[in-house]
């Protein structure tokens, strides 16, 4: 399953969570404006510095939406 880090506000990740319900894919949500431990992950694991961040089966598979985010 996919995991999206996302943060409030932020309509690049809005729009990457639209891509995805309309493809009709699952996937975990994780809000790195409310949660300090994805953050922390965001940041040391996936060394991202901009969201939306996508990872499947532990491996980023993107940070940023279409360039932006």
């Amino acid at each position: 399953m996919l995991e999206v880090y996302i943060k409030d506000g932020c309509p690049y990740s809005d729009k990457q969570l639209d891509v995805f319900d309309k493809k009709g894919l699952e996937y975990k949500l994780y809000n790195i404006s409310k949660d300090p431990a994805a953050l922390k992950r965001v940041r040391d694991d996936f060394k991202a510095d901009r969201v939306p961040v996508v990872v499947e089966d532990g491996s980023v598979r993107s940070i940023g939406f279409a360039g932006g985010g």
